[in-house]
């Protein structure tokens, strides 16, 4: 039986509303205590790690191109003929991983120039249908709260599991319209519930704008393609994202389903299973996506390395997709038929004890650090932070004084700011992120913060943090905290 025979559970977001854009003076504690679990790892060898550059991108999305440009010349050569069931659905399946594309660009991590990360994140999400500011709000979100049901817009498989939708996503049939009748709803300025939940206010112009420019772009194709007598056109814009997105839902069904939700700890929600080299590069390392979710931070090209780092912190890695779906089908069908409830649960190692200093530990998405623990005003206002030497250039720490959370961070030579120590999107700890040129990244979503003026400068942070004066006096740091 492959329909399900219970009654579909609510994973609507509209309770939701008000947790995720803003958080109330009581809601912000509960937030940032609820802290997902992170690794034990050395923070230098975490930021080397996450350390941008722009050549292994360069080279993965020029021979992405590449391909596509070949495989699409082969698939016009061979239309009218056999040939051509064989070269499109070559040219649909590498057209259909730009939705690896688009994730990853989302993040900005891929590449060090960040023009670069937002022209192929644009162009990508235009390719595999996913309007690109919803998509951004829809993703942090998906960061901030994953699998929990009610929060995360992006669970793809609700349950009681719906085997028939499963089967027919290989093809994007069940997922592809309501998708393509959402950016028509935005076109017109009319999105619901769930969107209003996640999209804040002020956004939700561009991305009206950016639907109508969707539309415009496949209406002009459709019309294309009737003035021509052939659906031609169309095979090469928009339908290659039905009948070749295949391999994208064979490898994106590895990433949560069958697994728990409503839990706090990624390794019991997450997957990472080892694929041929083709794979890997068409889902540009996705593979590796407990590792993605635990430090989002981290660019694709590296999570190999942050896998091999932490691996025995985290659950054994399946060792291919067979082993995946040879667990996860029977999952899915029990939890179709028998127990909507039952879950795959996914043995734990042993903790390890650090021995680390709290400095250079990894904090987790909420975690900070706190080289301080009882920071004390020394004159009127003025609180010290910390030695000079405890604070690296291009760093960052926290620390709590008064109940409020704070961060002072260190550019090139003796220069020192501070601000807030909460993201203004999702109250993230920013004593997490990363300082990368000026900026403060925030270590869920990736958002980025001038550190020296507070302004909000890269989504989906969009509200600007408050700054506090530095001052460094001798060797030691201090920030002036009004009353």
């Amino acid at each position: 039986m492959l329909l399900n025979k219970f009654a579909k559970r609510d994973y609507s977001l509209t309770d939701a509303a008000q947790s995720a854009v803003a958080l109330d003076d009581e809601l912000i504690e509960e937030k940032v205590e609820g802290a997902w679990w992170s690794p034990d790892l050395p923070r230098k060898e975490l930021k080397a790690m996450m350390k941008r550059s722009d050549g292994p991108a360069l080279f993965h999305f020029g021979l992405w191109i590449l391909l596509l440009i070949m495989s699409g010349y082969l698939a016009y050569l061979s239309w009218g003929t056999w040939w051509a069931v064989l070269t499109f659905f070559i040219y649909g399946t590498i057209y259909s991983s730009s939705d690896a594309r688009w994730h990853e660009c989302g993040h900005g991590t891929p590449f060090k120039t960040r023009w670069l990360n937002e022209f192929f994140y644009y162009l990508s999400s235009f390719m595999t249908l996913r309007e690109a500011h919803l998509w951004r709000w829809s993703h942090a979100r998906h960061h901030t709260d994953t699998i929990i049901v009610m929060q995360d817009p992006e669970i793809q498989v609700m349950r009681p599991t719906d085997l028939l939708k499963i089967l027919a996503d290989f093809f994007w049939l069940r997922s592809g319209p309501p998708e393509v009748w959402r950016i028509i709803q935005h076109a017109l300025g009319r999105p619901n519930a769930d969107v209003r939940s996640f999209v804040p206010e002020t956004e939700r112009p561009r991305m009206y704008w950016s639907s109508r420019i969707y539309v415009a772009i496949f209406v002009g194709f459709a019309l294309w393609s009737v003035a021509m007598g052939s659906f031609l056109p169309m095979m090469f814009i928009g339908l290659p994202r039905f009948y070749g997105g295949w391999l994208h839902q064979f490898l994106g069904l590895t990433q949560h389903a069958g697994l728990a939700e409503n839990t706090m700890d990624h390794r019991q929600n997450t997957r990472t299973v080892h694929v041929n080299p083709v794979f890997q590069y068409l889902y540009m390392n996705m593979n590796y996506h407990l590792e993605h979710h635990v430090i989002p931070m981290v660019p694709y090209h590296t999570l190999p390395k942050l896998h091999q780092a932490i691996v025995d912190q985290t659950p054994a890695p399946y060792t291919s997709l067979w082993q995946v779906y040879k667990e996860m089908i029977p999952a899915l069908y029990k939890q179709a038929t028998q127990d909507p409830d039952y879950h795959i649960e996914r043995p734990l190692p042993t903790p390890v004890e650090t021995t680390l200093p709290v400095q250079e530990r990894v904090n987790g998405q909420n975690g900070h650090q706190a080289l301080v623990e009882k920071p004390q005003a020394i004159a009127g206002n003025w609180v010290e932070v910390c030695a000079v030497d405890d604070l690296d250039e291009e760093e960052v720490i926290g620390f709590d004084y008064n109940s409020k959370k704070y961060a002072v961070y260190r550019l090139l030579g003796d220069n020192f700011y501070a601000s807030d120590g909460l993201c203004t999107h999702e109250k993230v700890a920013l004593a997490g992120g990363l300082v990368l040129d000026g900026c403060i990244e925030c270590p869920m979503h990736n958002g980025r913060f001038d550190v020296a003026t507070g302004k909000a400068v890269k989504p989906p942070v969009h509200e600007d943090l408050k700054t506090y004066s530095v001052e460094q006096r001798g060797d030691k740091v201090f920030i002036n905290i009004p009353d």
